[in-house]
């Protein structure tokens, strides 16, 4: 071995920072091995403080926690416990990515779950591919989680291209003629944009305009005066932040009388009603969750152990988070291992009973439906009267 001493007298100091370099490089890229006995530790990274999502990630890690209390009770996977790393995003990108490979080489993270905003998601998922990692996302609608065909990515959940073509399709039975999609400047709200438009130019009567906004807005008085004064039939707002309820309450405050689509279900969250009022009413929204779409065994299990740990049903969105937990569980009793890079190899062909029916991913190369389930049902629903739940809304249109 090459001592210090040797190193600087022998090798100038560009070789020296070339070699260090290249061992640093060789480091990162080495496998990660989690442990072969002990707890299985699953990375959960979430927005779990502002200018982050929070009152989302809020719901995360209350399921989050909970799936762990539940499974570890019941057994655990192949006679070992579960426990959780937990990192906050923060909703920045490289917070995310950073919070990603901490999990990974400190925390020895099995798997990466948790992830929410799709700008952040994207990042992490470089992270997660560099160190061959399973990263399983459950809210993250860009087309790209799933679209770019990692091996290590896997989403049990909707997608913008399959929702803009649910949207267009409700908005086209309506017969609005001038719609605004509000769209918040990251991935998700400019993606299901471009979705959106792609799918209405096949219904020509109908003109759509998108105006963008910064994600983490605090204010949209001046940019609902500008809405409102565009006259649209209906308004779609596509945020995750602050900006979702605002939209909706100074819209009304300035004066706009169109219809008003939120973009998610956003309105099922605790907050809505004491953040927008009055304001609320008709507001609609997606929802894949309905009174038809009966709860399998397993999805009874969840909402009554939510309920009982939390006074609340959970939204829709924290199904398919806990179906993410029991996707990897599956493949760590399908592998009998929780190495990262088996379960990379092994959750492709895990097939589970989930919270609302079969869960198994496509692997569809070259498309959005590569390692994502696909069956999801879109209905749009409408709040009718001021504290309404998802569970009281009404529905108005179920898509096919």
């Amino acid at each position: 071995m090459i001592g210090a001493n040797m190193m600087s007298k022998y090798f100038p100091s560009y070789l020296r920072r070339a070699l260090l370099g290249a061992v640093l490089m060789a480091a990162a890229n080495l496998p990660v091995q989690a442990q072969s006995s002990g707890p299985i530790t699953l990375g959960l990274v979430s927005p779990l403080s502002e200018p982050g999502d929070a009152r989302s990630g809020d719901a995360i890690k209350k399921t989050a926690d909970l799936w762990v209390k539940v499974t570890n009770a019941a057994g655990g996977a192949n006679g070992r416990q579960f426990k959780l790393a937990v990192y906050d995003d923060q909703g920045k990108v490289e917070v995310g990515a950073a919070g990603v490979e901490r999990a990974i080489t400190e925390s020895k993270a099995s798997a990466i779950l948790g992830v929410w905003s799709s700008s952040v998601t994207l990042a992490e998922m470089e992270v997660a591919k560099r160190y061959n990692v399973p990263l399983l996302a459950f809210y993250s609608w860009a087309d790209d989680v799933t679209g770019k065909n990692y091996p290590q990515v896997f989403r049990i959940g909707p997608y913008n291209t399959k929702i803009a073509e649910q949207m267009a399709a409700f908005i086209d039975s309506k017969g609005y003629k001038k719609v605004v999609v509000l769209a918040e400047d990251t991935a998700y709200g400019l993606g299901f944009a471009k979705s959106f438009e792609a799918r209405m130019k096949k219904t020509p009567r109908v003109s759509v305009d998108v105006v963008q906004f910064q994600a983490q807005t605090q204010d949209m008085t001046a940019l609902m005066l500008k809405v409102s004064a565009m006259r649209p039939d209906v308004v779609v707002v596509q945020g995750v932040f602050g900006a979702t309820n605002l939209s909706i309450k100074q819209g009304r405050e300035v004066g706009l009388k169109s219809d008003i689509i939120a973009g998610w279900d956003w309105p099922t969250l605790p907050d809505f009603w004491n953040a927008v009022g009055d304001a609320g009413v008709g507001v609609m929204y997606p929802s894949f969750t309905d009174k038809s779409l009966k709860p399998t065994t397993e999805g009874k299990r969840f909402v009554d152990a939510y309920k009982k740990a939390y006074g609340t049903d959970p939204a829709i969105f924290q199904y398919y988070l806990w179906d993410n937990f029991n996707a990897v569980k599956a493949a760590i009793e399908k592998s009998g291992s929780s190495d990262p890079a088996v379960l990379v190899k092994t959750l492709p062909s895990v097939k589970f009973m989930g919270t609302i029916g079969e869960i198994s991913f496509s692997h569809q190369a070259g498309t959005v439906n590569f390692n994502q389930w696909d069956s999801f049902v879109m209905f749009i629903k409408q709040m009718m009267h001021k504290g309404d739940t998802d569970a009281t809304a009404k529905v108005v249109y179920t898509g096919r």
